[in-house]
């Protein structure tokens, strides 16, 4: 397996490396494909049918979005923080869990899209129906502590549904995406490393890797994630499984 994706990475960064002189020259991005049940002893939950994450933060604090059949939408916010009331009405110290009911309208002044705690805005919606929980006895708290334990070990995050892309690589396939830029890349986070980190983790978890080469026409990386920002940086990745480095 080495030797193969050693030629492929190779093969993709010659294939612009040569062409001028351009910072982005030899990028290639490499997507890690895991089994349907390697993950399959981490804890989950999701607030019921319907539902589909909102944004791409891998499995912790994922925001929970479902389209009603009556003209209302429903949205999950985990681990909210923010200034106002707690539940009791007093000062806010602890974080909670927000499911929040309303026309689809009232929601677009929330800013979900930028921030998750834009969510409290609905607090001022007439109508609006909020149930609000401790996040610290939500089985959302134990998800999030468990991939968060993950990522100190790991440096990555696996990740599933892509808010752009859908499943990008088949429904309720988990995925990591790293991106390789040889020409600006440290010692930790060059092409070298790319090899390294993804071997010991396909290895590890019996993931398929995929190697997408750079389009310098297109100015982005081929493949269905092109130059996405939900990449991981390769060398918080390699210094993760080499702690000596």
């Amino acid at each position: 397996m080495k030797r193969s994706l050693r030629r492929h990475i190779e093969s993709a960064v010659n294939r612009t490396w040569t062409r001028g002189h351009r910072f982005d020259r030899g990028t290639v991005g490499v997507a890690l494909l895991f089994p349907r049940d390697a993950f399959a002893g981490a804890p989950t939950w999701t607030p019921g049918p319907g539902f589909h994450a909102l944004n791409n933060d891998g499995p912790t604090n994922t925001t929970f979005l479902r389209d009603n059949a009556d003209g209302t939408q429903t949205v999950v916010v985990p681990g909210l923080h923010a200034e106002g009331a707690s539940k009791d009405g007093g000062p806010w110290t602890e974080d909670e869990v927000w499911t929040v009911t309303a026309p689809v309208d009232d929601f677009d002044g929330c800013g979900l899209g930028n921030a998750a705690h834009g969510i409290t805005a609905m607090r001022q919606v007439p109508h609006a129906v909020i149930v609000r929980e401790d996040y610290a006895t939500h089985p959302l708290a134990a998800v999030d502590a468990y991939w968060r334990e993950f990522e100190r070990t790991w440096g990555f995050v696996p990740s599933g549904e892509h808010r752009c892309q859908g499943w990008p690589f088949g429904q309720d396939r988990a995925w990591a995406y790293f991106i390789c830029r040889p020409d600006t890349a440290w010692d930790s986070d060059n092409e070298t490393a790319l090899l390294d980190v993804t071997v010991k983790i396909a290895r590890h978890f019996g993931a398929k890797a995929r190697v997408y080469p750079y389009s310098l026409a297109a100015r982005e990386v081929t493949g269905p994630l092109g130059n996405t920002y939900y990449e991981t940086h390769i060398g918080t990745v390699y210094r993760r499984l080499h702690p000596d480095w």
